[in-house]
């Protein structure tokens, strides 16, 4: 089966019902997977929800959850209860952590089409958009000469930006529809989950299944620190608000 992934459609979407499929265990420990979830599960550079499954009248902590051939896990400790196929249980997302990590994820967007808007050489092709120690890689040879002017230029634009009414959208896509869209498809989009797109405004859209703000509004800043070359890449860090 496929676990349904509603966090896809409503990042501001904290609690939800669904129904247990299955209970098992991995080297991680025990996790139960659902018919659908608005948990997010680690992987595209994001850290995974957490938050708490509520069975029977129990609160089950998760602690952590992973997206696996389709299925979604909730990893947390299900001894103080038995969960049953078919039964029905109810999802609460961390909202403080869930926005966190979307404001990681919106400015990591907001950076780097930024910045292969000022050099098109560069084209982003890892990204880490955990709240400690953000960044994302680049693939080219820049064309700048300055690092320092250059960081100075991205804050800039990065500013304007904040500035004004700034839309983010996300929307599925079809591949087909994707290849029309992108000209430089990422190699390393995730096999058996949804495609879907993420459009900042008048930014290039950008293939990406992680949790999003709804306008850039929800930023207080966004702050390149550092750019520096890093086993043939160029890494260029950035921290918010």
């Amino acid at each position: 089966m496929s676990t349904v992934l509603a966090y896809l459609e409503d990042t501001y979407k904290f609690t939800d019902k669904a129904h247990i499929e299955y209970v098992a265990n991995d080297e991680r420990g025990d996790y139960c997977v659902l018919d659908s979830t608005v948990f997010y599960p680690q992987g595209g550079g994001q850290p995974s929800d957490i938050g708490t499954i509520e069975a029977k009248g129990v609160q089950l902590t998760i602690t952590f959850v992973s997206f696996v051939d389709g299925d979604v896990r909730h990893y947390g400790d299900f001894s103080s209860v038995s969960l049953e196929k078919g039964e029905e249980v109810t999802l609460y997302v961390d909202e403080a952590r869930r926005m966190q990590n979307a404001k990681a994820h919106t400015a990591g967007h907001l950076m780097y089409t930024i910045v292969e808007s000022l050099d098109q050489n560069l084209i982003a092709v890892k990204g880490y958009h955990f709240p400690d120690g953000s960044y994302v890689e680049f693939q080219g040879s820049p064309s700048f000469e300055n690092t320092e002017t250059f960081i100075a230029e991205v804050n800039t634009k990065i500013i304007e930006a904040l500035n004004e009414t700034s839309r983010v959208e996300a929307s599925l896509i079809t591949p087909e529809e994707l290849a029309v869209r992108w000209s430089n498809i990422p190699n390393n989009l995730p096999p058996g989950k949804p495609l879907r797109v993420v459009t900042i405004d008048n930014l290039h859209p950008t293939p990406c299944g992680g949790t999003h703000l709804k306008s850039l509004n929800e930023l207080k800043s966004v702050v390149v620190t550092k750019a520096k070359r890093q086993k043939g890449n160029l890494k260029i860090s950035y921290k918010f608000e």
